[in-house]
């Protein structure tokens, strides 16, 4: 990424992908039971949110009416790891 960064409106997307992330926690930490729901749940909600903080950090706010929704949260195309690794795939 060579872009401008909106630095602040990278750490407000940051914050809101921490609360999901600390609310996962607290689930499991006070119920172990959740576990699956928190897998199922909060976390595709967590890689939304980190997937829209790396989205929209050059635009800011603005990409709200610039993106659609599935370009907001998809994968950042950016981002190494672009494909769960298959078993055929080579040992480093």
């Amino acid at each position: 990424m060579t872009e401008q960064i909106d630095s602040q409106w990278l750490l407000d997307t940051l914050c809101d992908a921490a609360e999901t992330l600390n609310r996962a926690i607290e689930l499991i930490d006070n119920d172990p039971r959740k576990a699956r729901g928190v897998l199922e749940h909060e976390l595709p909600e967590l890689y939304a949110k980190l997937n829209y903080a790396v989205n929209t950090a050059s635009i800011g706010p603005g990409a709200v009416d610039t993106l659609d929704h599935d370009a907001l949260i998809a994968w950042p195309e950016s981002m190494p790891f672009d494909r769960p690794v298959q078993p055929d795939d080579e040992q480093a």
